[in-house]
């Protein structure tokens, strides 16, 4: 009930045309009590009866003040159409000129909500507006937990309201005023995330964190502004330019190591090198497969990565394309990206005796772009053993081509038709676009990841010739919402075709089976860690028992079903 009335709330205070609908529904409202009551009391004190038609003719007439053609001579019915008339005088001569007409004006302007409807506990606080934001809605859509976006400019409040409609809350207000984080209710809130610009989220963190106990999340351009934001009062301080560098690498690395933001909850299940977990976790890995590599030519069922290794393929990219669930026929290619799930010792086995090359031959990777985002990614490649030629027209001390990457010449240079990969990762969408032609076309064998700031700007570098895409924002509200997630859902990775992969904890399991959780949520079960037991791809009949962390793959919409469940 209390989410019924929270999407009526925010179409009420959101759309203009909504606002005008409910005013003109109660002056129907009105004119229908008014009806009815002249239809039961007429034939009452006058004695003769009257149909619905001349009751609804009678209250019209009479709130317009026009007169009305039945008669009457009760003093009830006298001071009936006396109380009816003197509404339809208020109504035309003050209420429309002195009231309705000013409101009206204002209603059409549609100005966002200064407060929410009734009292939030236990809510997410999101600061500013942007693609970024709409990511982190996505995001923490799993949650039961209510969602609150604060805006102080007017206008990008009405869009994000108007945008996030039946998802969050959206209120305006000045961010140096604290009336505005009472009607946010901060001191309620679970975590407040600050998309702002560094100078404008200090500010709101020294302003706030006297009167929340909130956990603060600051997501930042540059990293570099890690320690003053911390000692402001951050707990977190995220750069989703670092996060997206290390993704792209991902998709380069062929053996992945520890993740240096091991703070983030899911991120250690993503690397096959970390000491500090058992070998028996169970670990989803992407590794980009080789031309050397003996697997190239061979179909999946011809691997057979499952029975050599108890490894699945869950999901594999080929020649940019996404395949969620691949059929044993499918062709390895130098194309090819294999997700490879199972537990980390034996990923780590597979990987070593099917894909790993001589690192001899795997020639070296040419980094377009040497900003938060290059910068990462050449640390992350240089860590794990490949060269790195990067394009800037700025001068770094690195290994470093000095020059457009835009220009063919520049790129030649860095010896673009000898590379292996390609790392597009400029600030400018339409230079990585173009970049991305023109390394396809210099290199057409070359693997190419590239970095995106706008969602609009995905589909196009994919027709460039780009194997793989970051979405920067994306990224952003992914790398967020497994910190604000941790409590509810462990989030792994969130794949391209719109499904997530999670891990949950069983704390009532119920007796449920594998069979019954996937039909009753939809989630795909890739695999159990058990007390006594690991499984990948465990059989239908399998039951779950509490403590048991269950790793799914599904919708949106099926993980809540499956959270549900427990």
């Amino acid at each position: 009930m209390r989410s019924r009335q929270n999407v009526i709330w925010r179409i009420v205070h959101t759309s203009a045309k909504m606002r005008v609908l409910l005013y003109f529904v109660l002056f129907v409202l009105l004119i229908a009590i008014l009806t009815v009551t002249f239809h039961g009391l007429y034939p009452e004190f006058e004695g003769r009866s009257v149909d619905w038609a001349q009751s609804l003719l009678f209250v019209i007439e009479t709130l317009t003040t026009t007169g009305s053609l039945i008669t009457y001579h009760s003093d009830a019915m006298i001071l009936f159409a006396t109380v009816t008339m003197l509404s339809g005088v208020i109504m035309l001569f003050m209420v429309i000129p002195l009231i309705l007409t000013p409101y009206l004006v204002a209603v059409l302007r549609s100005g966002p909500a200064r407060r929410t409807p009734h009292p939030l506990y236990h809510h997410t606080v999101i600061v500013g507006n942007g693609e970024l934001s709409r990511a982190l809605v996505e995001s923490l859509s799993l949650s039961e937990k209510e969602i609150l976006i604060v805006e102080e400019d007017e206008k990008a409040a009405r869009d994000l309201a108007q945008r996030h409609l039946r998802r969050a809350f959206v209120i305006w207000g000045e961010y140096d005023d604290p009336q505005t984080w009472e009607q946010a209710w901060i001191q309620n809130a679970d975590f407040v995330i600050l998309c702002e610009n560094e100078r404008t989220t200090a500010s709101i963190i020294l302003g706030i964190r006297g009167i929340t106990r909130a956990r603060i999340i600051s997501i930042v351009d540059k990293i570099s502004f890690d320690r003053y934001l911390r000692y402001a009062g951050a707990e977190f301080v995220l750069s989703p330019k670092q996060v997206t560098g290390r993704i792209l690498a991902r998709h380069a690395v062929l053996n992945p190591s520890g993740d240096t933001a091991s703070l983030i909850p899911g991120l250690d299940r993503l690397t096959i090198n970390g000491e500090e977990f058992p070998e028996k976790n169970l670990r989803l890995i992407h590794i980009p497969v080789m031309p050397e590599s003996k697997v190239v030519g061979m179909n999946l069922g011809g691997v057979d990565l499952p029975g050599k290794y108890g490894v699945a393929v869950p999901f594999l990219w080929k020649a940019g394309r996404f395949i969620p669930q691949p059929d044993p026929s499918e062709t390895i290619d130098a194309t090819t990206s294999l997700f490879l799930f199972g537990r980390a010792d034996a990923v780590r086995r597979a990987v070593h005796e099917e894909l790993e090359v001589d690192k001899a031959q795997i020639g070296h990777a040419v980094i377009a772009g040497f900003g938060d985002v290059g910068s990462s990614a050449y640390a992350e490649m240089i860590a794990s053993g490949i060269a790195c030629v990067v394009v800037d027209a700025k001068k770094y001390n690195v290994n470093e081509v000095l020059g457009n990457a835009e220009s063919e010449e520049i790129l030649n240079e860095a010896r673009i038709g000898e590379a292996r990969f390609c790392i597009v990762a400029l600030n400018d969408d339409n230079v990585n676009i173009f970049t991305t032609l023109m390394a396809r076309n210099l290199n057409p064998g070359i693997r190419i990841l590239a970095r995106a700031n706008d969602p609009a700007a995905v589909e196009k570098l994919y027709r460039a010739g780009a194997d793989y895409v970051a979405l920067l924002p994306r990224i952003g509200g992914q790398t967020v919402g497994r910190i604000v997630l941790a409590g509810t859902i462990t989030i792994l990775i969130d794949l391209p075709d719109g499904e997530i992969v999670a891990l949950k904890q069983v704390q009532h399991s119920r007796g449920l089976s594998v069979g019954t959780v996937a039909a009753k949520s939809g989630v795909r079960v890739l695999g159990l860690e058990c007390p006594d037991r690991v499984m990948v791809l465990p059989p239908a009949t399998e039951h779950l028992t509490d403590g048991d962390a269950v790793i799914v793959t599904g919708t949106t919409e099926q993980l809540k079903k499956f959270i549900r469940l427990f």
